[in-house]
């Protein structure tokens, strides 16, 4: 648990490597009529706006005649916790989340921009700093009688899901898409002192656990609505 910042580091390293690696095919110079790729809307800025807990904006661009890469950086205002109830306590946070996919595209109908069914894999990190008092427990309190004094909740999640969906043009430049994604996602939660407060609040099988720290893991189902200009 100690070195668990080095390997979070580590494996985010390797992520970014795999994402960004050369394709091995490339855009030819666009041309008119002679069946040459176009760079024509081959970018899009989209807004996700059923994001729940969070503002979330991507870039999408091609780099070949059906391969695209996006990238998507949110600000999270909202994290949840375990309940005694069917659905989990919303908490307010402070954070971001970065996350990039590479998006193979099957339809024969458009080459060299990003419209039709795709999938592929989608890789995430996120932080979150949550609010004072979150555990909602009396250790949290500096008044406690046992002397105990629960820090602040911090949590680092990685995430890696394969997603599949289609994206469509709405006029000359618009365009909306619907997606799903599983896959699953490993969270790190620190918070001094803590001790059974992180596996009795933090949402997921409990991989390891000390006084100060655990590790989580927990499946991660996604469904991603967005609009978008293409460019």
């Amino acid at each position: 648990m100690r070195n668990s910042k080095y390997v979070f580091a580590s494996a985010w390293l390797v992520l970014l490597l795999i994402l960004f690696l050369p394709q091995h095919r490339a855009f030819a110079q666009s041309g008119e009529g002679d069946g040459q790729p176009s760079a024509a809307n081959d970018r899009i800025l989209k807004l996700h706006p059923l994001q729940i807990g969070e503002i979330y904006f991507s870039y999408e661009k091609m780099r070949t005649e059906r391969i695209s890469n996006e990238f998507g950086l949110s600000y999270v205002y909202q994290g949840y916790l375990k309940s005694d109830d069917f659905l989990p306590d919303a908490v307010k946070v402070g954070g971001v989340h970065i996350r990039m996919s590479q998006r193979y595209y099957t339809s024969k109908k458009y080459d060299n921009v990003p419209f039709g069914f795709f999938h592929g894999p989608m890789f995430g990190y996120r932080f979150m700093a949550f609010e004072e008092g979150a555990f909602d427990s009396p250790f949290e309190s500096p008044s406690d009688p046992s002397g105990r004094r629960v820090g602040r909740l911090y949590q680092n999640s990685l995430e890696l899901s394969y997603q599949l969906g289609g994206q469509f043009k709405l006029g000359q430049h618009f365009t909306w898409e619907v997606s799903a994604a599983l896959g699953a996602r490993l969270k790190y939660a620190l918070a001094k002192n803590a001790d059974e407060l992180l596996p009795e609040n933090i949402i997921g099988h409990t991989l390891a656990s000390e006084p100060n720290s655990a590790i989580f893991v927990v499946p991660a189902p996604q469904l991603n609505v967005s609009v978008g200009y293409a460019f």
